[in-house]
């Protein structure tokens, strides 16, 4: 196994775990169950964890995925950039939710409002993630490019 089968092993809980995160979190929200917000809260924690370990895997992939024809600096590029900015909105959902668990063991009437806070981040930072993701998949998927991405290549 090398550097690029971690990174594509690392990178699809983040952005999957994003999305049922979120889902579990607007679930919370109308439910008002502090089980689910906490549970919610852990998933978000699970995401940024995860979040840190695909960015840190992906400077090996970088390198062996420039040796392939067609791969420039400009698509890695600005997947990196793309994924830096979701790495740094996942592990601020991820210490809002921290926050909010701590929170939880002196007063549960808090949970509402971080809540409302990480739903607020999520949906922010679900537009990095599906943004990252993209331009993860354009690297090698030539099938799925349009756009400036597919202009890039030439």
């Amino acid at each position: 196994m090398n550097a690029a089968h971690l990174h594509l092993l690392f990178t699809h809980f983040p952005l999957v775990g994003f999305g049922i995160a979120l889902l579990v979190n607007i679930y919370g929200m109308f439910r008002k169950n502090p089980e689910i917000i906490k549970l919610n809260f852990w998933l978000y924690i699970l995401v940024g964890i995860s979040a840190l370990a695909a960015y840190l895997t992906g400077n090996g992939a970088e390198e062996i995925m420039k040796t392939y024809p067609g791969v420039t600096e400009d698509i890695t590029e600005l997947h990196e950039h793309f994924a830096l900015v979701f790495l740094i909105g996942a592990l601020l959902t991820a210490c809002v939710s921290l926050y909010g668990l701590y929170l939880s063991t002196r007063k549960e009437s808090n949970l509402k409002k971080i809540n409302t806070i990480t739903l607020v981040l999520a949906v922010i930072v679900c537009f990095f993630a599906l943004e990252t993701a993209t331009t993860g998949g354009n690297i090698r998927h030539s099938e799925i490019q349009s756009g400036p991405y597919h202009e890039m290549k030439k």
